[in-house]
């Protein structure tokens, strides 16, 4: 069975929905572990930096969650249901996603697998990865030649890196 224009329309909105959340996600929890690198160091205790993220990527979910449901009370009039508060569910869960991985590397730390400071490094190169793994998907569906879609990943994953970079030279 195809899909009525109506339901394909949905369902792009719904992946555009989770795609930007997930990327929103990313960029800000690199952004707070970038914080808390200068401010972590051996002796951290690194599930203070679990909490830190968890608090971070919770509040930003938080805050989504609320502006997506004032967005779609004042533009619809009521309070979503249904599909529509599961769609706005599952999008904004995204930001927690974007955070769960590099939770886990901390929570390795935690359980003495990895120094702190070394946990904190790789869940941002681990975020830097996951953007570019991303933005490749995005471009390769474009329709973008070979060179463009190389050029667009780099770019994304150079931004990404850039903050990862200046957070070194500045710590150092």
């Amino acid at each position: 069975m195809t899909p009525s224009p109506a339901t394909d329309g949905v369902q792009v909105e719904h992946v555009v929905a989770a795609l930007r959340e997930r990327m929103y996600g990313a960029i800000s929890c690199l952004a707070t572990l970038a914080a808390l690198a200068r401010y972590t160091d051996v002796d951290t205790n690194a599930w203070y930096r679990v909490i830190d993220v968890a608090v971070a990527a919770g509040g930003l979910w938080a805050a989504a969650l609320l502006a997506e449901f004032i967005a779609r009370l004042s533009v619809e009039g009521k309070a979503p249901r249904g599909h529509s508060a599961w769609a706005m569910l599952a999008s904004s869960g995204q930001i927690l996603q974007a955070a769960a991985a590099p939770a886990v590397i901390l929570a390795l730390a935690g359980f003495g697998v990895l120094d702190t400071p070394d946990a904190v490094w790789i869940a941002m190169w681990f975020l830097v990865a996951e953007m570019a793994l991303i933005a490749f998907a995005a471009v390769h569906r474009a329709g973008l030649v070979w060179w463009q879609q190389i050029v667009a990943v780099l770019l994304l994953a150079g931004a990404g890196a850039a903050v990862v970079a200046v957070k070194m030279i500045a710590h150092h």
